[in-house]
């Protein structure tokens, strides 16, 4: 019985483990994240004032005008903006 315990006990907790991090990646994989818009006249990165998520299949519009993909800002360049953003539920 107890050579029947050892390797069930060890199982149990080596499956635990694998969901437990996997759950850990998928609620990590979604962050949430200022977003910005391009400015169509400079090019420039502008504050679109919302959160975006960094993945997801709906893109984030702007509040603005309801069709303006948001983006991530990567850098302190004004122009240099990143990738796209999706919408958060």
């Amino acid at each position: 019985m107890k050579k029947l315990i050892l390797p069930v006990v060890t199982v149990l907790l080596g499956t635990g483990a694998a969901f437990g991090t996997q759950a850990a990646k998928s609620t990590s994989a979604r962050v949430a994240v200022n977003a910005y818009r391009i400015d169509a006249l400079t090019g420039a990165c502008v504050d679109a004032q919302q959160q975006c998520e960094t993945s997801g299949t709906a893109p984030c519009v702007w509040s603005g005008d309801g069709g303006t993909h948001l983006v991530e800002k990567i850098s302190d360049n004004p122009t240099m903006c990143g990738q796209e953003l999706f919408f958060k539920p």
